[in-house]
């Protein structure tokens, strides 16, 4: 998730080098807006490779795989002589990110407590902004072939490490392999008194596989269309929040605001901000609960991006806008704390608790590729719709999704915290829990 974290903050840094005419591979702003999309492009590609792999192959081994091609895009980005050898290494390190996300969270998910199955799952997401974070610090102080070898080390060590890891519970249960299930449990919990938690999951797997493992079992079953609908809709509401605008865009954004602080100094002051609050987010998910924070979460998004159109429309109507430069760096600020308050790892969290066994990895697969699908649809039409209506008008798109997303959560989402994975079944499908 570092490593993700890593390709999701290169862009801030490094277009507005790419952008300059003597930059080691200039690029025109069309070019730069295809060089950002092509990482979410490979994202939704890669996405619908995820339910094969995770079936077929298993969790642990799945996520091996998305090293190979994060590793290829790196080294793809730094020794790049052109647009087009840098699209190929978004692409590459895109496939990565696109199955590789969902197989992290689905593996979490799967080998989690309980009672701290949201704080490990948003964790994740810990990880991922602190990528953001390296990136933004680091990225506007070297070249661009530098900081594509330095990002490549995280992808190289992870290679090596993830060797260590046990497989997931789940999917030894699910291959009918009791005894290697029993001691990954061991591994993970770090004890031998185990067989409840074993029979519980052997139960669970078992009840899932008597079913179709289909699209028709996905979405004939009402509580497994409703799980689908959720995820569908929260992942969403994520990237029509303006996260991918605001990662991608951010040194750019703040550039334009002509604030005499530089745009690099604040986005790398907006990534220390964003990985603080995420880590307080994973403090409180499993005391608050989802349900909460996605609301709080939500409203907080659009009110930032409403305050962050707010300045670009009082400058679009050449009012005198000298004295609130600091407008666009406080909304964007807001915007990252409430994101990471609910909106960037909830919906995972969601995703790796909500769909049964039989199902899981086709409705993950599903889910990370609308959720990269919308990334792309975000990147490529931020700047037309900037361009076509100001950027006022896209960052208040933006906030009036937030505000649907609190009526969608508050009406339909329901509250995970806490229970097994089989008590979330058995709320979706309006069962009581033994």
């Amino acid at each position: 998730m570092l490593s993700y974290g890593l390709c999701f903050g290169w862009a801030s840094p490094s277009l507005p080098n790419l952008l300059q005419p003597n930059s080691s591979v200039p690029l025109i702003p069309q070019e730069a807006v295809w060089v950002t999309s092509f990482q979410t492009i490979g994202g939704t590609i890669g996405s619908l490779c995820g339910n094969f792999l995770l079936n077929a192959i298993g969790r642990k081994w799945s996520l091996l795989f998305t090293a190979v091609p994060g590793i290829v895009g790196w080294m793809m980005i730094a020794f790049a002589t052109s647009a087009w050898e840098l699209m190929i290494g978004r692409f590459a390190y895109g496939l990565s990110t696109g199955y590789g996300y969902m197989c992290v969270t689905v593996y979490v998910g799967e080998i989690s407590p309980a009672d701290i199955r949201g704080i490990l799952t948003s964790m994740l997401t810990v990880s991922a902004k602190f990528g953001v974070f390296i990136e933004w610090t680091i990225g506007p102080f070297l070249s661009m072939r530098n900081l594509a070898l330095v990002s490549s080390a995280v992808p190289i060590c992870f290679l090596i490490g993830i060797l260590w890891i046990p497989e997931s519970p789940y999917h030894l249960m699910r291959r009918g392999k009791h005894g290697q299930a029993v001691m990954s449990l061991m591994q993970l919990r770090g004890s031998a008194n185990v067989s409840a938690e074993a029979d519980i999951i052997e139960k669970s797997v078992e009840a899932d596989l008597a079913n179709d493992t289909g699209f028709r079992e996905l979405l004939g079953v009402p509580g497994n269309r409703k799980a689908l609908i959720i995820v569908l809709c929260l992942l969403v509401l994520q990237q029509w929040s303006g996260s991918q605008a605001i990662l991608s865009y951010a040194e750019l954004i703040f550039n334009a605001t002509g604030n005499p602080l530089e745009g690099k100094y604040v986005t790398i002051i907006l990534g220390a901000v964003q990985v603080v609050c995420t880590i307080l987010s994973t403090i409180v998910v499993d005391h608050y609960g989802r349900r909460p924070l996605l609301m709080i979460s939500s409203l907080g998004t659009s009110i930032s991006t409403f305050l962050v159109g707010l300045f670009f429309f009082l400058r679009s109507i050449q009012a005198d806008v000298s004295g609130i430069t600091w407008l666009p760096a406080t909304g964007a600020t807001l915007y990252l704390v409430m994101y990471a308050f609910g909106l960037a790892a909830l919906p995972f969290t969601m995703l790796s608790e909500v769909f049964p066994t039989n199902v899981k990895a086709l409705g993950g697969s599903i889910g990370m590729f609308v959720c990269n699908l919308c990334a792309v649809i975000v990147s490529l039409t931020y700047k037309d719709i900037a361009d076509q209506f100001g950027m006022h008008g896209a960052f208040w798109l933006f906030s009036t999704v937030s505000l649907l997303g609190v009526a969608f959560v508050y009406f339909y989402t329901p509250e995970t915290k806490g229970k097994t994975l089989q008590e979330v079944q058995d709320q979706l499908h309006g069962r009581k829990s033994l």
